[in-house]
């Protein structure tokens, strides 16, 4: 058994409005109509509802079925509300991974720019190593990513480059090692770590051999900050990207080297055949209106 939504409005209405004409042009309807859809729920419960009078008077069946009738109108009102504002993009989350070179370089302009634009959207933004974005991306975890792109990224995914960025392999001016480098970078390399995030970088050389492998070791050191704090002190190498502002000074460039620079482009990405939400629709707007529109 089940009572029908009609019947629930026609049933609140007949008591909020004190009668069964007042409900009827209340909801536009004829007061048979009314009266008639009062007796169907009466008889499939088995139950009076309504003391008849002037005003109607609620049994206590009638009220236990009110409180009902009142939270389910209540839930469909709001529920339809929401909707509508997700639709909008006025409730919808922006659920966004962003990486930490690209966050330290637009990060805070860009989510100012889209909370102005949609300041009821709700925020979900995590920074986080690039390779895992792209994994968490894949996975679900986060609706869209912004970062580099990796010379793989996968074939299920949307790409919508913004600018580009270039990551030089640093070490510090003091390093030990640093005059040997001069000499003989590869084999030099070869005996110091490198010090990079989560599965940060799987470029390949030339010779097809993995980027990591032309290092001594890897430590894998998720937090930027630490990173070139440790290398600053002389604890390997790091790749730095020129979006930073703030690089120490005691690091310097190690040239020579086929992988002593990468270049990759930085952006947006998300599931190629997912719809997005709305906040994330009007994110990816916000990043073609600041960098692909033609200039």
């Amino acid at each position: 058994m089940s009572i029908e939504r009609h019947e629930m409005r026609c049933f609140q209405a007949v008591f909020e409005a004190g009668g069964f004409s007042r409900a009827a042009e209340r909801l536009d309807l004829s007061q048979s109509a009314v009266s008639q859809a009062i007796a169907n729920l009466e008889h499939r419960l088995g139950a009076t509802l309504l003391q008849r009078g002037t005003p109607p008077q609620l049994t206590e069946a009638g009220l236990r079925l009110m409180r009902f009738v009142e939270a389910t109108l209540n839930e469909e009102r709001e529920t339809l509300s929401d909707i509508a504002r997700i639709k909008s993009g006025e409730l919808s989350t922006l659920s966004l991974a962003i990486a930490p070179s690209a966050n330290a370089y637009v990060g805070v302009a860009l989510l100012k720019a889209f909370s102005e634009r949609n300041p009821l959207a709700r925020l979900k933004v995590v920074v986080a190593p690039s390779r895992e974005i792209v994994h968490g991306v894949s996975e679900g975890r986060w609706e869209l990513g912004f970062g580099p792109f990796h010379h793989n990224m996968p074939a299920h995914f949307s790409l919508h480059p913004c600018f580009a960025e270039i990551r030089r392999l640093m070490i510090a001016r003091d390093h030990p090692s640093r005059p040997a480098l001069s000499r003989d970078s590869a084999n030099t390399l070869r005996e110091l770590p490198l010090v990079t995030s989560y599965l940060d970088e799987t470029a390949r050389r030339p010779s097809g051999e993995r980027l990591r492998d032309a290092f001594g070791s890897v430590w894998e050191v998720s937090h930027m900050e630490l990173r070139l704090a440790l290398v600053a002190d002389g604890k390997g190498v790091t790749y730095v990207s020129d979006l930073l502002t703030q690089i120490p000074p005691q690091l310097v460039p190690v040239e020579g080297l086929p992988y002593s620079q990468i270049d990759r482009q930085v952006g947006a990405f998300h599931l190629k055949h997912q719809p997005l939400s709305q906040a994330g629709t009007r994110f990816l707007a916000l990043c073609h209106e600041k960098w692909l529109q033609p200039r």
